[in-house]
């Protein structure tokens, strides 16, 4: 029998997704796996269904709205297992996702384990799979947050999430943990959670660009001296110029 997994989950006013949401709890979720659900403050405090109630498996906590890096940092701060799966409410992980990821992590604890996402277009692949380096980010970000797996000591080693900026925090935790934490990163070759992408039905509201840019700016250049000259930067100064001027290349 793996380890055991617990995934956490954040959300604010994410009622349309409950159900589909717990259905996907029932079909991943093994005998030793446990579910910890933090409701960053929605406008009606989130319940469990009725067979969910009494679950030892199950932890909902209420914190009222404390962002998501905090709301994050408190849900694995009340993982009962080491090994910690973070997962969107309106996304869906495929039914080997757990498996899959507990087995790399049993072998090496020390990484950021990603999965591809059903929803990821078409694109070869090349063995298991794909090193991620922490340069490789300064040119855009195509790991999905809501397929990541990780043992706890990293997130301790790498200080948890951020709690003061206004987005980004995905980024911002990839590039501490790699160079605080001395983490790698890899992503499986593997789809094994479905994404979702569609803007009118998609939880998340888009964050604006301008906040977003100027978050990002922020981040990278936070990080920027742990890392070495890599073709990555090089490209990210190349799109930066073209973004400056007016051209947008995402």
């Amino acid at each position: 029998m793996r380890d055991p997994i617990t995934v956490i989950t954040t959300v604010r006013d994410g009622e349309a997704f409950l159900d589909r949401y717990f259905d996907n709890l029932c079909q991943i979720l093994g005998p030793q796996d446990y579910a910890v659900i933090v409701d960053d403050g929605s406008t009606t405090p989130l319940a469990a269904p009725k067979n969910w109630q009494n679950d030892p498996h199950l932890t909902l906590l209420h914190s009222g709205k404390i962002g998501r890096g905090a709301a994050l940092n408190l849900a694995i701060e009340n993982s009962p297992t080491d090994l910690i799966a973070i997962q969107d409410i309106d996304d869906i992980s495929m039914p080997s996702r757990l498996d899959r990821q507990v087995e790399i992590l049993t072998r090496n604890p020390n990484q950021l384990v990603f999965a591809r996402a059903v929803s990821d277009p078409c694109r070869p692949t090349f063995g298991e799979a794909q090193q991620f380096t922490p340069s490789r980010l300064y040119a855009g970000n195509p790991l999905h947050h809501s397929s990541l797996a990780m043992h706890r000591s990293v997130w301790a080693r790498a200080g948890g999430y951020t709690t003061d900026l206004s987005c980004c925090i995905d980024l911002d935790f990839y590039l501490r943990a790699c160079c605080l934490a001395k983490t790698t990163m890899q992503r499986m070759n593997t789809r094994l959670i479905e994404r979702n992408f569609r803007p009118d039905t998609r939880h998340f509201a888009r964050i604006p660009d301008e906040l977003y840019r100027q978050t990002r700016a922020a981040v990278l250049a936070r990080y920027r001296a742990h890392l070495p000259p890599s073709i990555w930067m090089t490209v990210a100064k190349f799109r930066n110029f073209e973004m400056f001027v007016g051209r947008d290349v995402r």
